[in-house]
């Protein structure tokens, strides 16, 4: 598998809004004003100036401003925001130590991110943040999350199905397999169409 962070350099023209879009994405519920942004991105000011002012060009960010500071912060209803969440949740991340891990972690048949975990939304013993289905080799996973849990500082929910388990919970329409089908999710590794089949 190609190399998703290479990817990005090669779609997106400029480095400095890799680094922003990513910032905004894995911080949703955090405005930041432009010299907490150029400490944050270890960027020189014009070039987080300038790529903050284009993402608020396409309604990307939202601005207010507080006093003499001007606050960006994502905008939630941005059209390609779920679609810019899995580009850069398959890069970074837990999402992108997983991709980056597949032939170590074994035979993936599907590799999926909830939403809540997705949004940083704060997480109760009922929620799931990450789903493995296929022969998955749990010492590798543990230390991906282990990993993951450090950069994060708290604790990742994950469940690990085998594929007959998983296509079983499936057809008896299990309450939790149900929820992962129906519910927002990011799919890090797996077809999307035979998943839901």
């Amino acid at each position: 598998m190609a190399n998703i962070t290479k990817s990005l350099d090669s779609l997106f023209i400029s480095k400095v809004r890799i680094k922003a879009i990513k910032y905004f994405l894995f911080n949703l519920d955090t405005p930041i004003h432009l010299r907490g942004a150029v400490r944050e991105l270890k960027e020189e000011i014009n070039a987080v100036r300038r790529e903050l002012n284009r993402l608020e060009a396409i309604k990307f960010l939202l601005s207010e401003t507080r006093g003499n500071r001007k606050y960006f912060s994502l905008n939630p209803e941005y059209p390609l925001l779920a679609e810019l969440m899995g580009i850069f949740h398959k890069a970074f991340g837990l999402g992108g130590a997983v991709v980056s891990s597949q032939t170590k972690l074994g035979d993936v048949k599907y590799a999926i991110l909830t939403y809540s975990f997705a949004q940083n939304m704060k997480t109760n013993t009922q929620n799931v943040d990450l789903v493995l289905i296929g022969d998955i080799d749990l010492k590798v996973l543990a230390e991906i999350v282990e990993e993951a849990e450090k950069n994060l500082g708290r604790e990742i929910i994950y469940t690990v199905l085998k594929e007959n388990e998983f296509n079983l919970r499936k057809k008896r329409r299990d309450a939790f397999v149900m929820e992962l089908l129906i519910n927002g999710k990011i799919i890090l590794i797996g077809n999307p169409i035979e998943l839901s089949a």
